[in-house]
């Protein structure tokens, strides 16, 4: 059971520094009682999750993802074992949905009834669908840029969005943005859901998940864990995960976690690489959507986790990140959005460079569908004519 929630329930920040609040557990009585097999998807694991009656957990059915193994991309670059943790199978298509039931079986717990928060697609899809489960209303701060099909979805599960101007391009506006939302919930009694520990500790919570379910499956922890990555929280929480998993003896050592970021937009990479404090970038001219932020929330707090289990950062052009969306799509059948197919783009960046040992296990996390992006889905097939013929033709297509 987790302490922080006695202490102060609604506290997203710390209140004498303001800095991030991470979530500590009173011990386990045993290694078994980490999973319970009465549970399923993620709330097997609700031993490590903030949440007093799990029982009544907010759940669509989030959580168990495919961990796939590579055949075909593994063998052409030479890599014996290349997992792909596919992400895109939660209930609205990202692994934002473990944090938005965490949070909103949280908020339900609370007595809470209103929730606000910033997004580009994927988090508010998630808070919205979740909220609307939980009979939670919701406001969604978003970029002039989201796409198309992101904010449809949101849409469609009734919350009320707002796009701001210069969001995910200017780290004045996103700090601005972040501060204005943190004022709004405390005047009206909401909790904020941003994903990132600095302003949702207890959400952030759920996407711990993700390592547990590798580990799971793998049987120990992998070499390296690549994780696409724009305000650092979900790097973080992975990181916290398999360190949970190692403190209570499930896995031996620490991945590499490496920090992935598009080459525009790539202040944590730029620290990582000067040695130095992630700095905010004064603009973002990558177009990967999802990973876009000037001023990463969690970039200290990730680039941490980064440093602590020997990992590194990499930029990836975005030419390289869409062709290895297309290359999962036409090689393995996986079809992710663009930040998606970020971390097999480094992978291969990687092994040019020399960073990787080609037998050990390698996973990259793959964060969304690629139905979330459909601009860049319908790139995939940019120039492709579908010919039209006589029903007789057919045996002459054979």
């Amino acid at each position: 059971m987790c302490q922080a929630i006695e202490a102060n329930p609604r506290a997203s920040a710390c209140g004498l520094c303001g800095g991030n609040l991470l979530v500590t557990y009173l011990p386990v009585d045993s290694p078994l009682a980490l999973v319970d097999p009465n549970q399923r998807g993620m709330w097997r694991y609700h031993a490590l999750l903030p949440v007093m009656q799990p029982q009544n957990a907010v759940t669509l059915g989030e959580g168990n993802t495919p961990l796939v193994r590579s055949h075909h991309i593994a063998q052409q670059l030479g890599l014996k074992a290349l997992y792909f943790k596919l992400e895109g199978s939660n209930p609205t298509g990202s692994y934002k949905d473990r944090i938005a039931a965490v949070g909103m079986t949280r908020m339900q717990e609370l007595g809470v009834t209103g929730w606000a928060a910033t997004s580009s697609g994927n988090a508010g899809a998630a808070l919205a669908a979740y909220g609307a489960r939980a009979g939670i209303a919701g406001m969604l701060f978003t970029l002039e840029t989201a796409p198309r099909a992101k904010l449809t979805q949101i849409l469609a599960h009734g919350p009320r969005v707002v796009a701001v101007q210069g969001l995910g391009r200017d780290p004045a506006i996103e700090r601005g943005t972040f501060a204005a939302v943190r004022q709004l919930c405390e005047q009206k009694g909401w909790l904020m859901q941003i994903t990132a520990h600095r302003f949702s500790p207890i959400g952030m919570e759920g996407a711990k998940t993700i390592a547990y379910e590798i580990a799971e499956v793998l049987g120990e922890a992998p070499s390296a864990v690549y994780v696409p990555t724009g305000g650092g929280g979900l790097l973080s929480a992975i990181a916290r995960g398999f360190g949970d998993w190692v403190q209570h003896g499930q896995i031996g050592h620490m991945p590499c976690m490496v920090c992935v970021q598009s080459l525009g937009c790539d202040p944590i990479t730029q620290a990582w690489q000067g040695g130095h404090e992630v700095r905010p970038i004064p603009s973002c001219n990558a177009r990967i959507s999802g990973i876009q932020l000037t001023a990463p929330p969690d970039g200290d707090l990730a680039l941490k986790f980064v440093r602590n289990s020997q990992g590194w950062a990499v930029s990836v052009p975005d030419a390289e990140t869409y062709a290895a969306q297309k290359m999962l799509a036409q090689h393995e059948g996986i079809f992710v959005e663009p930040a998606a197919a970020i971390g097999l783009a480094a992978v291969m960046r990687d092994l040019r460079d020399g960073k990787l040992d080609p037998a050990a296990p390698i996973v990259c996390i793959c964060t969304g569908s690629g139905f979330k992006d459909t601009a860049a889905a319908q790139a995939l097939s940019e120039g492709i004519e579908i010919p039209l013929i006589k029903v007789e033709e057919i045996k002459c297509e054979g």
